[in-house]
């Protein structure tokens, strides 16, 4: 019988890019439905099909409507058709996606961000490729997905939604959170080369040399020759030498002067300043009882309250989700006792360690709207 994928897009061009993108991916073209806000009616006259952006683009037939509580509107496919039939239905919005089957919070979620701006994309998908069309969406940029049962006859007609599986009833949203890791690594800073070579360079030196020169005097004598006189009185010859002094050059080679080259090692602390992203949710509780508890509402739930000397900004989320509560029909008619412990677990569920700070504002304003 297949199911309906819905899922909420940030503006029309978005919501265009992903209408083409799940033609792409084998949905059908008819069975593909886009609500926008459009209050100038600027959807409804302009050509469709044409993407500045480069993706591809469905080319949708709009038809105006006017939504209570939300105003002129443009819509396509088979949502249009709906929406056309239930004109003038109690409930509004709200009561003709409880009547597709959203349940009731996801419906009024649907409805209150209709009314600031965004976009349904919806398509029709077989049994069998419906987790496949949920991620897609998320793929695409959904900021929430909700499945119902078909809303589609088999002859191309809107279909009465049967009973709603309480398994889709849940819709997951990743917290992602970068985490700083600081590694390290070597680099090179430069350094020193050594490069030798021989070089030659004059030197002078001074040094004293010696020679001796042989001298030959003649002296005459007169006187009677002695017994040595006679002993060397014979031939012979005697031999004497000159002799001189020249420089000698030797070199010796002597190490002067050594180069010791070596690396020392330190270390130091460096602080790193980086930037890490981590996704935030804040969970806005939507309010109940005929969605007409607006912020002036809330606004007079504060003012009356200990705390109208405080921001109404930061109890806001409180009076909403109080509101909500009373608005609820398993705690419409209990008392706070009652109702405090499963009001506690969800709302610390979102916002840790905070219901001792809000609580007090809960349930200001869930007795406030709920008359107690």
């Amino acid at each position: 019988m297949g199911r309906t994928i819905f899922a909420l897009f940030d503006d029309f061009p978005t919501a265009q890019r992903v209408a083409g993108a799940l033609e792409l991916e084998g949905y059908q073209h008819d069975g593909i439905s886009v609500l926008i806000p459009d209050p100038r009616g600027e959807f409804i006259q302009a050509p469709h099909g044409a993407d500045t952006t480069g993706a591809r683009a469905a080319a949708l037939s709009f038809s105006p409507m006017t939504i209570p509580g939300v105003g002129p509107v443009a819509a396509a496919g088979p949502l249009a058709k709906i929406l056309s039939d239930a004109n003038g239905a109690p409930g509004g919005l709200v009561g003709s996606l409880t009547r597709l089957g959203f349940a009731d919070p996801d419906a009024r979620h649907f409805y209150e961000c209709v009314r600031r701006g965004e976009c349904i994309v919806a398509v029709e998908a077989a049994d069998n490729r419906v987790r496949n069309g949920e991620e897609a969406m998320r793929r695409l940029g959904a900021r929430a997905v909700d499945v119902t049962p078909s809303i589609v006859g088999g002859e191309g007609r809107a279909a009465k939604a049967p009973a709603r599986d309480p398994s889709r009833d849940r819709v997951t949203v990743p917290v992602v959170e970068e985490q700083l890791q600081v590694g390290k690594r070597q680099v090179n800073r430069g350094g020193v080369r050594i490069n030798t070579q021989v070089v030659e360079e004059p030197v002078k030196e001074n040094v004293r040399l010696r020679e001796e020169r042989v001298r030959v005097e003649r002296r005459p004598v007169s006187r009677e020759a002695t017994e040595a006189d006679l002993a060397d009185f014979k031939e012979g010859s005697i031999e004497i030498h000159e002799t001189t002094e020249e420089p000698v050059i030797t070199k010796r080679r002597r190490v002067v002067e050594e180069i010791v080259i070596g690396r020392e090692s330190r270390e130091r602390t460096e602080t790193i300043s980086e930037t890490v992203r981590k996704t935030q949710v804040h969970v806005e509780p939507l309010a109940f009882g005929g969605g007409n508890t607006d912020s002036h509402d809330l606004r007079g739930i504060h003012e009356s309250s200990p705390r109208r000397g405080e921001r109404f900004e930061q109890y806001e989320p409180a009076y909403r989700y109080g509101s909500a509560l009373a608005g609820d029909e398993r705690y419409r008619k209990a008392e706070w006792s009652d109702v405090e412990p499963h009001a506690q677990r969800a709302w610390e569920e979102q916002n840790a360690g905070t219901w001792e700070q809000f609580k007090d504002a809960v349930r200001g304003a869930w007795e406030r709207v709920s008359g107690r």
